[in-house]
C-alpha cells in the first residue's frame, strides 16, 4: 500500500509539473491504473478484516 502511495505522489507531481501534454498524459494514465490498484487492494483488505471479525466473535462465543 506504502509503494502504491509514493508512486500515486509522484503521478500527481508528472501531471502538475509535467514538462510536455504527453508527459501529462502518461502520467494521468498511471494515477487512473494506480487507484484502481489501490481501490482493489483496500477491497481486499476491508474483506480480510471482515473475516477476521467474525473468526473473532466466534472464537469469543465458546
Amino acid at each position: 500500500m506504502r509503494l502504491l502511495d509514493r508512486q500515486l505522489a509522484d503521478a500527481i507531481q508528472r501531471i502538475r509539473h509535467g514538462s510536455s501534454p504527453d508527459l501529462v498524459e502518461k502520467a494521468k494514465e498511471d494515477e487512473k491504473h494506480l487507484l484502481s490498484e489501490l481501490d482493489r487492494l483496500m477491497t481486499r483488505m476491508r474483506a480480510v478484516e471482515g473475516q477476521l471479525l467474525q473468526i473473532q466473535k466466534t472464537a469469543t462465543r465458546h
